[in-house]
Protein backbone atom coordinates (compact mmCIF):
# COMPACT_ATOMS: atom_id res chain seq x y z
CA UNK A 1 0.00 0.00 0.00
CA UNK A 2 1.46 3.38 -0.97
CA UNK A 3 1.63 6.60 1.01
CA UNK A 4 -1.61 7.79 -0.55
CA UNK A 5 -4.62 6.86 1.52
CA UNK A 6 -7.75 5.64 -0.18
CA UNK A 7 -10.55 8.18 0.16
CA UNK A 8 -13.58 6.64 1.81
CA UNK A 9 -16.67 6.59 -0.38
CA UNK A 10 -20.28 5.79 0.50
CA UNK A 11 -20.34 2.73 -1.77
CA UNK A 12 -17.62 0.38 -2.90
CA UNK A 13 -17.29 -2.51 -5.31
CA UNK A 14 -14.76 -4.94 -3.86
CA UNK A 15 -13.19 -7.98 -5.53
CA UNK A 16 -13.96 -10.18 -2.49
CA UNK A 17 -17.69 -9.58 -3.01
CA UNK A 18 -18.32 -8.65 -6.66
CA UNK A 19 -22.03 -9.59 -6.59
CA UNK A 20 -23.15 -6.36 -4.88
CA UNK A 21 -21.83 -2.96 -3.95
CA UNK A 22 -20.86 -2.48 -0.31
CA UNK A 23 -22.31 0.46 1.60
CA UNK A 24 -20.27 2.40 4.16
CA UNK A 25 -22.15 1.80 7.41
CA UNK A 26 -21.65 2.81 11.01
CA UNK A 27 -23.31 0.70 13.69
CA UNK A 28 -22.34 0.27 17.30
CA UNK A 29 -22.96 -3.48 17.10
CA UNK A 30 -20.12 -5.96 16.65
CA UNK A 31 -19.56 -7.44 13.17
CA UNK A 32 -17.42 -10.20 11.69
CA UNK A 33 -15.10 -9.09 8.86
CA UNK A 34 -15.37 -11.47 5.93
CA UNK A 35 -11.82 -10.74 4.78
CA UNK A 36 -9.69 -11.07 7.91
CA UNK A 37 -12.16 -13.17 9.93
CA UNK A 38 -11.96 -11.03 13.05
CA UNK A 39 -14.55 -8.92 14.82
CA UNK A 40 -14.98 -5.19 14.65
CA UNK A 41 -17.34 -2.43 15.71
CA UNK A 42 -18.41 0.84 14.19
CA UNK A 43 -17.44 1.76 10.64
CA UNK A 44 -17.53 -0.98 8.01
CA UNK A 45 -18.44 -1.66 4.39
CA UNK A 46 -21.55 -3.86 4.31
CA UNK A 47 -23.79 -5.79 1.95
CA UNK A 48 -27.14 -6.14 3.74
CA UNK A 49 -28.41 -8.67 1.19
CA UNK A 50 -25.58 -11.13 1.85
CA UNK A 51 -24.69 -10.15 5.44
CA UNK A 52 -21.15 -9.41 4.20
CA UNK A 53 -18.91 -6.96 6.10
CA UNK A 54 -15.38 -5.60 5.68
CA UNK A 55 -13.31 -3.45 8.00
CA UNK A 56 -12.56 -0.18 6.23
CA UNK A 57 -8.84 -1.01 6.48
CA UNK A 58 -9.41 -4.41 4.85
CA UNK A 59 -10.81 -2.77 1.70
CA UNK A 60 -7.40 -1.22 0.96
CA UNK A 61 -5.43 -4.43 0.40
CA UNK A 62 -4.58 -5.01 -3.29
CA UNK A 63 -5.30 -8.29 -5.08
CA UNK A 64 -1.58 -8.84 -5.73
CA UNK A 65 1.56 -7.31 -4.27
CA UNK A 66 5.34 -7.52 -4.17
CA UNK A 67 6.81 -8.03 -0.72
CA UNK A 68 10.46 -7.52 0.27
CA UNK A 69 10.61 -10.68 2.43
CA UNK A 70 9.66 -12.78 -0.62
CA UNK A 71 11.05 -10.93 -3.67
CA UNK A 72 10.97 -13.89 -6.07
CA UNK A 73 7.26 -13.84 -6.94
CA UNK A 74 4.23 -11.60 -6.56
CA UNK A 75 1.81 -12.63 -3.83
CA UNK A 76 -1.89 -13.09 -4.61
CA UNK A 77 -4.73 -12.54 -2.15
CA UNK A 78 -6.61 -15.80 -1.59
CA UNK A 79 -9.52 -16.94 0.58
CA UNK A 80 -8.42 -19.55 3.11
CA UNK A 81 -11.93 -20.98 3.32
CA UNK A 82 -11.74 -21.78 -0.43
CA UNK A 83 -8.15 -23.01 -0.20
CA UNK A 84 -6.87 -26.48 -0.96
CA UNK A 85 -3.80 -25.84 1.22
CA UNK A 86 -5.35 -27.30 4.35
CA UNK A 87 -6.62 -25.93 7.60
CA UNK A 88 -3.35 -25.45 9.48
CA UNK A 89 -1.27 -22.77 7.75
CA UNK A 90 0.55 -19.90 9.42
CA UNK A 91 1.71 -16.51 8.25
CA UNK A 92 5.41 -16.81 7.45
CA UNK A 93 6.11 -13.40 9.00
CA UNK A 94 4.28 -13.37 12.37
CA UNK A 95 3.76 -17.18 12.65
CA UNK A 96 0.10 -16.71 13.66
CA UNK A 97 -2.56 -18.96 12.07
CA UNK A 98 -4.25 -17.83 8.87
CA UNK A 99 -8.05 -17.66 9.17
CA UNK A 100 -9.44 -15.47 6.41
CA UNK A 101 -7.94 -14.00 3.29
CA UNK A 102 -4.17 -14.13 3.01
CA UNK A 103 -1.43 -13.47 0.49
CA UNK A 104 0.22 -16.52 -0.97
CA UNK A 105 2.98 -17.52 -3.31
CA UNK A 106 1.69 -20.81 -4.70
CA UNK A 107 5.04 -22.03 -6.14
CA UNK A 108 6.94 -21.40 -2.88
CA UNK A 109 4.27 -21.98 -0.22
CA UNK A 110 4.87 -18.53 1.30
CA UNK A 111 1.85 -17.17 3.25
CA UNK A 112 1.27 -13.69 4.64
CA UNK A 113 -1.56 -12.00 6.54
CA UNK A 114 -2.73 -8.86 4.73
CA UNK A 115 -1.91 -6.68 7.75
CA UNK A 116 1.58 -8.20 7.90
CA UNK A 117 2.16 -6.98 4.34
CA UNK A 118 2.28 -3.46 5.83
CA UNK A 119 5.28 -4.36 8.00
CA UNK A 120 8.23 -2.04 7.54
CA UNK A 121 11.69 -3.40 6.87
CA UNK A 122 13.28 -1.04 9.44
CA UNK A 123 11.67 0.23 12.68
CA UNK A 124 12.47 2.06 15.88
CA UNK A 125 11.48 0.46 19.19
CA UNK A 126 11.44 1.95 22.67
CA UNK A 127 12.62 -1.49 23.85
CA UNK A 128 15.93 -0.76 22.08
CA UNK A 129 16.02 2.99 21.40
CA UNK A 130 19.74 3.24 20.54
CA UNK A 131 19.49 1.74 17.05
CA UNK A 132 16.99 0.90 14.36
CA UNK A 133 15.83 -2.73 14.05
CA UNK A 134 15.71 -4.49 10.68
CA UNK A 135 13.37 -7.34 9.79
CA UNK A 136 15.63 -10.28 8.88
CA UNK A 137 15.59 -14.08 8.99
CA UNK A 138 17.58 -15.21 12.03
CA UNK A 139 17.77 -17.78 14.83
CA UNK A 140 18.33 -17.52 18.57
CA UNK A 141 16.00 -16.15 21.23
CA UNK A 142 13.88 -13.03 21.53
CA UNK A 143 15.43 -10.31 23.71
CA UNK A 144 11.99 -9.40 25.09
CA UNK A 145 10.33 -12.76 25.86
CA UNK A 146 13.37 -15.13 25.71
CA UNK A 147 11.44 -17.59 23.53
CA UNK A 148 12.98 -19.16 20.44
CA UNK A 149 12.84 -17.12 17.25
CA UNK A 150 10.94 -18.49 14.28
CA UNK A 151 12.64 -17.10 11.17
CA UNK A 152 11.53 -13.43 10.77
CA UNK A 153 12.80 -11.15 13.52
CA UNK A 154 13.39 -7.45 14.07
CA UNK A 155 17.12 -7.32 14.80
CA UNK A 156 19.78 -4.82 15.79
CA UNK A 157 22.92 -6.24 14.18
CA UNK A 158 25.17 -3.94 16.24
CA UNK A 159 23.86 -5.06 19.65
CA UNK A 160 22.43 -8.49 18.74
CA UNK A 161 19.01 -7.46 20.06
CA UNK A 162 16.23 -9.56 18.54
CA UNK A 163 12.47 -9.05 18.79
CA UNK A 164 9.77 -11.38 17.57
CA UNK A 165 7.45 -9.70 15.11
CA UNK A 166 4.76 -9.99 17.79
CA UNK A 167 6.99 -8.62 20.56
CA UNK A 168 7.76 -5.49 18.57
CA UNK A 169 4.24 -4.31 19.48
CA UNK A 170 4.44 -5.22 23.17
CA UNK A 171 8.09 -4.95 24.32
CA UNK A 172 8.31 -1.41 25.65
CA UNK A 173 5.83 -0.20 23.03
CA UNK A 174 2.23 0.88 23.35
CA UNK A 175 -0.50 -1.44 22.13
CA UNK A 176 -1.26 -5.11 22.05
CA UNK A 177 0.01 -8.02 20.06
CA UNK A 178 -0.55 -8.83 16.42
CA UNK A 179 -3.03 -11.51 17.43
CA UNK A 180 -5.56 -8.82 18.44
CA UNK A 181 -8.36 -7.58 16.18
CA UNK A 182 -6.83 -7.29 12.72
CA UNK A 183 -8.06 -3.73 12.28
CA UNK A 184 -6.22 -2.77 15.48
CA UNK A 185 -3.17 -4.78 14.41
CA UNK A 186 -3.24 -3.03 11.06
CA UNK A 187 -3.27 0.35 12.83
CA UNK A 188 -0.33 -0.76 15.03
CA UNK A 189 1.59 -1.92 11.97
CA UNK A 190 0.86 1.37 10.21
CA UNK A 191 2.06 3.22 13.35
CA UNK A 192 5.30 1.22 13.17
CA UNK A 193 5.62 2.19 9.48
CA UNK A 194 5.26 5.88 10.38
CA UNK A 195 7.81 5.51 13.19
CA UNK A 196 10.21 3.83 10.76
CA UNK A 197 9.94 6.77 8.34
CA UNK A 198 10.94 9.38 10.97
Amino acid sequence: MGEKQQKMTDTLTHFTHPEHQLLLTHKSSTFWCDLCKTSGTGLRYRCETCDFDLHESCTTYPETLSFYAHPWHKLALADHSASTVGSAICCDLCREPVKGFYYKCAPCGFYLHPHCSLSPRIVHSSFHPDHMLMLVPTTGSCSACNKDLMVWTYRCGICSVNLHYKCLFTAGNEGGSVGDDRADASKKTQKAVLTARK
